[in-house]
C-alpha cells in the first residue's frame, strides 16, 4: 500500500514538473516573440525618421529618440516659461496702487492691518517689521499722494505702525527719519522723542494693567474651580459648605 502511494506521490510531482516545464518553454517563445517585435518597431520608427540636413555632432547622434525627444519637451516648456516672465508685469510699487485702485472701484476697501502689510512689501526702506526707523512728519500727505485710498483709511493705517512700542522706542533725539523712497527727512527733536516716549509709557502702563486684569481673571477662575471640587466632596460625604 505504501508503494502504491509513493508511486503516485512521484507521478503526481512529475506531472507537475513536466507542466512547469511547459508553462517556462511557452514564456519563453513568448518572450522572443515580444522582442522581435520590439526590434521591427524601432526598425520602422528609425526608417521613418527625417535625415538631418547638417552632421549632428557624435555624442547627440548616440541619443535615443525618447531622449530627444524628453529634451524637445523641456526646451518647449523653458520657451514657455521665458514668454511668461517677458509678458507677466513685476509687482512693483507703480504697479501696486493701480491693483488697489481697481479694488476701490469695485468697492472694496481693505482694513488699516491689510494696508499696512501692502505698505511693508512695496516701501521696503520706509515701513519695517524688524528694526524700525521714524517717519518723515507728514508722511501721511506723502501717502495720500500715492495711494488711492480714502484719507481716513490710510490715516488709520498709519496710526497702526506709529503706535507699535518698536516705532516709539525707535523715535529718539536724533534719530534719522525716512519718507517714502527711505530717503533722509529730517531728525528726531527732543519735544517728539519725549512725546514718543510718553506714549510708549502710557502703552507699557496699559499692557501690564491688561496682564494683570488676565491673571486675576485666570486665579478667580481657578479658585472657583477649587471651591465648587470643595463642595462637591463635601456634598458626597453628607456635609455642606
Amino acid at each position: 500500500m505504501n508503494n502504491e502511494r509513493t508511486t503516485a506521490l512521484f507521478d503526481l510531482l512529475e506531472a507537475q514538473a513536466r507542466l512547469g516545464l511547459n508553462e517556462i518553454a511557452s514564456l519563453r517563445q513568448r518572450v522572443a516573440t515580444l522582442e522581435a517585435e520590439n526590434r521591427q518597431l524601432r526598425e520602422a520608427l528609425a526608417s521613418s525618421a527625417p535625415e538631418p540636413e547638417l552632421p549632428e555632432p557624435h555624442a547627440e547622434r548616440s541619443h535615443t529618440l525618447p531622449e530627444r525627444a524628453a529634451t524637445a519637451v523641456v526646451a518647449e516648456v523653458a520657451e514657455s516659461a521665458e514668454t511668461e516672465a517677458t509678458t507677466t508685469p513685476p509687482d512693483t510699487p507703480e504697479a501696486a496702487p493701480a491693483a488697489s485702485a481697481e479694488r476701490q472701484a469695485e468697492g472694496e476697501l481693505p482694513s488699516p492691518q491689510a494696508l499696512l502689510n501692502e505698505w511693508y512689501r512695496r516701501y521696503t526702506n520706509t515701513f519695517f517689521k524688524g528694526h524700525t526707523r521714524p517717519l518723515k512728519v507728514g508722511i501721511h500727505e506723502d501717502l495720500l499722494a500715492r495711494e488711492p485710498w480714502p484719507e481716513k483709511l490710510v490715516r488709520r493705517a498709519l496710526a497702526c505702525y506709529v503706535h507699535l512700542p518698536r516705532y516709539l522706542k525707535a523715535v529718539r533725539v536724533g534719530a534719522e527719519r525716512v519718507d517714502l523712497d527711505g530717503q533722509p527727512a529730517g531728525t528726531v527733536n527732543e519735544e517728539e522723542a519725549s512725546h514718543a516716549r510718553q506714549k510708549l509709557e502710557g502703552l507699557q502702563a496699559r499692557q501690564r494693567e491688561r496682564d494683570k486684569h488676565r491673571k486675576d481673571k485666570a486665579e478667580a477662575k481657578r479658585h472657583a474651580r477649587l471651591d465648587q471640587k470643595l463642595s462637591d466632596l463635601l456634598a458626597k460625604h453628607g456635609g455642606r459648605p
